[in-house]
């Protein structure tokens, strides 16, 4: 038995994370200012730790936590990679017998940050930038031929063009009429729509567009005739033959609405060709109720929208949340964490992921360092110092397998490395994170070299998600 995961099925998991962040409470926490290192006692980063995907990775990192902000709507996007249309490159025509074609060229962005899918390669390298916005492909000087799929907008390009991804949207065609939608949607989004909706609508929708010879054939005095037949409607071809093979199929007429077609070969006194029609994407069925199909009506589906990027910043302290002064090491994307002690999931916009100790009246914060471990003078608990309240007599603290997880004792003194003593108050002294660690679902894990936080810094944090 045989069996395969379809391209489908990436990208209908893509589109359900969207969801997820739509309807869901998603957070990208930040993680892990001691330094990549086995023991408390060395100090010193090494290369970040590959993550693993086990149940003690995951934990460790629920536990070095600093602070999470929660995910906007419009700080996710379905991404494609990006393939930047360079004169003097070979791209790839679009497929629908290649089995890895969303792993090759066959789409660019051009210098415009308009997006052409390509419908018909050179015979050579490509020397003419497409620009045109037409509802057919349109075939250029150098030989290629590319369909006009949309344009990336500005404010999608700020928060998901990379080097190396873009953005790609399918806007909705369920709307009444171009009056709603136009009123529904953004300026940008609305020429979208019209191109998607002339792309579904055109008569050559669905229509076959390329032809590839499969066997030449032998003993062709003549061009033979080629019929189609299909699940569509109106498609013609001729044949052109050469020492007697045939050698290309030309389209005179496209036709519509093919999904399936086999094409024979017939007379010219020989035998032997075969050919197979290169077919249009279909069922696109989140552009609207209905199924419909063609170049240019679902770029998504079309374009293989199984990388999703998550674009959000962090902005100093995001509502005293996140330590500034401080590095992290982590990234993690969790959802429907809780709030600690509740159990109802979490909606605020940060939550912050450290526990404090709170301070003996009178004791004092001064002498205690940042990124240094404190101890229990009575219980011999140990924990990475993250931030310092001197304010309000509190120091922020996180637990990991490095500092192992016995708790601190009210009233004791803790102390720590490199100077630094104080008591804790008698009683409720240990107050606990706003988020329950290990709660919600941790989908996502990023170990990376340290970034250092500050009260002016904006951290414009990019995760590309691959389903």
């Amino acid at each position: 038995m045989t069996a395969i995961v379809t391209s489908n099925f990436r990208k209908v998991n893509a589109e359900n994370f969207k969801a997820d962040v739509t309807g869901n409470s998603v957070y990208i926490g930040l993680g892990k200012s001691d330094v990549w290192s086995l023991t408390t006692s060395d100090t010193t980063d090494t290369t970040a730790f590959t993550p693993s995907d086990n149940i003690d990775n995951i934990n460790e990192a629920y536990q070095n936590l600093l602070g999470m902000k929660k995910i906007a709507t419009s700080e996710v996007s379905h991404v494609v990679p990006r393939h930047t249309w360079s004169s003097g490159r070979s791209y790839v025509a679009w497929d629908s017998d290649d089995s890895s074609i969303f792993d090759k060229a066959f789409y660019i962005i051009t210098s415009e940050f308009k997006v052409y899918k390509c419908i018909v390669k050179g015979a050579g390298a490509s020397t003419v930038q497409p620009t045109q916005t037409l509802t057919a492909p349109t075939a250029e000087s150098d030989g290629y031929t590319w369909k006009y799929m949309y344009t990336i907008q500005v404010t999608d390009s700020e928060k998901f063009l990379t080097t190396s991804f873009m953005p790609v949207k399918t806007v909705s065609l369920d709307f009444n009429n171009d009056a709603a939608a136009e009123s529904a949607l953004s300026e940008g989004d609305y020429a979208q729509y019209l191109n998607q909706k002339a792309s579904r609508d055109s008569a050559t929708a669905q229509g076959i567009e390329r032809y590839e010879v499969t066997a030449g054939g032998t003993g062709y005095t003549s061009a033979p005739t080629i019929t189609i037949s299909g699940d569509g409607t109106g498609a013609t071809a001729t044949a052109s033959v050469s020492g007697g093979a045939v050698t290309a199929i030309t389209v005179t007429a496209k036709g519509t609405n093919y999904n399936i077609a086999s094409i024979a070969i017939t007379g010219g006194s020989g035998s032997g060709a075969t050919a197979r029609a290169v077919i249009a994407p279909n069922n696109a069925p989140k552009v609207q109720s209905v199924l419909t199909g063609g170049h240019g009506v679902d770029p998504i589906n079309e374009l293989g929208g199984f990388f999703v990027s998550v674009n959000t910043q962090m902005t100093g302290s995001e509502n005293s949340d996140l330590a500034i002064g401080q590095d992290f090491r982590q990234v993690t994307l969790i959802k429907n964490p809780k709030n600690a002690g509740t159990g109802t999931t979490a909606t605020a916009t940060t939550l912050r992921g450290t526990k404090y100790l709170d301070l003996a009246s009178g004791a004092s914060t001064s002498g205690f360092t940042l990124d240094t471990v404190l101890t229990g003078g009575t219980s011999g608990a140990k924990a990475f110092l993250v931030e310092i309240d001197t304010s309000n007599g509190r120091l922020h603290y996180y637990q990991n397998s490095k500092t192992g997880f016995i708790s601190f004792a009210n009233g004791e003194t803790v102390t720590g490395v490199g100077g630094g003593s104080a008591a804790l108050k008698s009683s409720s002294a240990v107050v606990a994170a706003e988020v329950e660690r290990n709660s919600g679902e941790l989908l996502f894990l990023e170990n990376r070299d340290p970034v250092n936080r500050s009260a002016t810094q904006i951290e414009d944090i990019k995760l590309i998600i691959e389903f």
